[in-house]
């Protein structure tokens, strides 16, 4: 049983022992108490993150001017235990940094400053932000109910990053644990992204990471100073999941509809999305700060993950956060690590059912292709996680949500495999839309997967030396809105 399927019933079973245990508790008048149940409950946010149920209450208080680089730990805790609310206020909370380290770990889950954590981005003033795991309070109460668990220790760590004295009052809530607690693997992890200014017809990478966990949300801010288009017509979120293991996709249409508004992004909060800044209404927006928490909804990963976000030339800022096992990592794959992207060309049924190999694909002289109202570049990439990823580089310069993602088009990717002697082995393709796949300048296979995202194994044979691996991807209407990625793994020698 994977990670991810195991937590998710475990969401089930914690309710069945709870409900369990109320039931013999009320039929036993010697019942022992709540405190003495071996139960594990869930956290209201986010239920996969399990803890047990017989805890004793701690706190941690700290008072204090910080000078200049100097620092404090508003909680220095032996585990097991888990961080279940923590408060910050300050005079100038800009100038500070917030870091947070569990289980002595090399380097700190979190690092970045106090605004960006809780969300306050675009050099803002602290702004209101009333979400389930983050409530930015008037004037700077920053309050963090994100579940922090620890098995051995948990420093969370203010440090003043400006040349002038800050004034901090901070509590810490947590819970400590008896030593044979059953305890999650999950640890809590934040990623502060910004591209100043962003790609005109790009994408920004907000978050990825290896091993098993899941993301359980995100802020997004933009600032408007591309003016070809307005400022959330950016081609949505692209999530490429568990290239090594299942691979899978996530699409979304505009960066509006990523956080469950219409028609923009309006000041509006609840516990799982909201609008927490927003200069301007509509078509005339000019700033937005816009979140969304997973809750029930996580989006769960047994390898790895990749979120991207179309962009144009606005600056932009992101944090991601995200759980993850203690000690996992994505399983080693063999996976090309360099390939050769050309195109895009103009797709019909004829062309595509083709056997020929284009010439220029492979001729390094042509550097590029007029494709719509754009010279489209020749890209050397690397995989992300198993996954390359066309829409990250080859957009229209159209308005509106669709108007930048290519549709009715092909490209090809290009690469080689060594092989020190001849042998057969599988190649793992995942894709949508159709593919096809030359190895040594000669088509081994033609698929289709019309109906949405799927895995196929296509057998081939290497020759001793460099072989070259041509695949043409189309990108088309389909259930996965125009997602034009594709997983290659290399399954290894076969008799």
């Amino acid at each position: 049983m994977t990670f991810s399927h195991s937590y998710k019933l475990g969401l089930l079973a914690a309710v069945l022992i709870l409900v369990t245990a109320g039931c013999q508790s009320a039929s036993k008048a010697t019942s022992r108490p709540l405190t003495e149940l071996p139960v594990m409950v869930s956290d209201p946010n986010f239920p996969l993150v399990q803890l047990p149920a017989d805890f004793q209450s701690r706190r941690s208080t700290r008072r204090v001017v910080l000078g200049p680089g100097d620092s404090v730990k508003l909680l220095d805790a032996a585990g097991p235990g888990c961080v279940r609310h923590f408060w910050v206020t300050a005079k100038n909370p800009e100038r500070l940094g917030i870091e947070i380290t569990c289980d002595h770990a090399d380097r700190p889950q979190v690092s970045m400053s106090l605004h960006q954590f809780f969300g306050v981005l675009l050099d803002k003033p602290a702004y209101q932000v009333d979400s389930g795991p983050i409530k930015v309070l008037p004037e700077t109460g920053f309050n963090c109910y994100f579940p922090i668990p620890f098995a051995e220790s948990c420093e969370i760590v203010l440090r003043n990053r400006s040349r002038a004295n800050v004034d901090i009052w901070a509590m810490a809530n947590w819970h400590r644990y008896g030593p044979a607690a059953p305890l999650t693997p999950l640890r809590l992890h934040a990623c502060y992204t910004q591209q100043d200014p962003g790609e005109p017809l790009g994408s920004m990478r907000l978050g990825s990471a290896g091993g098993r966990g899941f993301v359980a949300g995100l802020f997004l801010a933009i600032r408007k100073e591309d003016e070809r288009d307005v400022i959330w017509h950016t081609g949505g979120d692209t999530w490429l999941i568990d290239g090594e293991t299942r691979p899978h996709v996530l699409r979304g249409i505009g960066t509006e509809d990523v956080f469950g508004h219409a028609f923009g992004v309006h000041r509006n909060m609840n516990p799982w999305l909201g609008g927490a800044h927003v200069v301007g209404k509509g078509p005339t927006t000019t700033e937005v700060v816009a979140y969304r928490f997973f809750g029930i909804d996580s989006v769960s990963f047994d390898s790895s993950y990749v979120l991207r976000m179309g962009t144009r030339a606005n600056p932009s800022e992101s944090v991601v956060y995200d759980y993850r096992a203690v000690g996992s990592s994505p399983p080693d794959v063999m996976t090309p690590r360099q390939w050769t992207l050309s195109g895009p060309f103009e797709l019909n049924d004829e062309t595509f059912a083709t056997d020929e190999l284009p010439a220029e694909v492979l001729d390094p002289s042509v550097m590029s292709w007029r494709f719509g109202n754009r010279q489209m570049p020749r890209v050397r990439t690397s995989p992300e996680h198993t996954w390359v990823d066309f829409a990250r580089w080859y957009r229209f310069n159209r308005k509106g949500n669709g108007g930048t993602q290519p549709h009715n088009c092909a490209a090809y990717a290009a690469t080689t495999i060594s092989a020190e002697h001849a042998h057969k082995t599988t190649l793992r393709l995942s894709f949508d839309d159709r593919m096809m796949i030359w190895l040594n300048g000669e088509r081994v296979a033609a698929l289709s997967h019309p109906d949405g995202f799927d895995t196929a194994a296509v057998p081939i044979r290497l020759r001793p030396g460099e072989n070259t691996l041509v695949i043409r991807l189309s990108n088309q209407d389909n259930i996965a809105w125009r997602c034009w990625a594709f997983s290659c793994v290399i399954q290894g020698e076969q008799d």
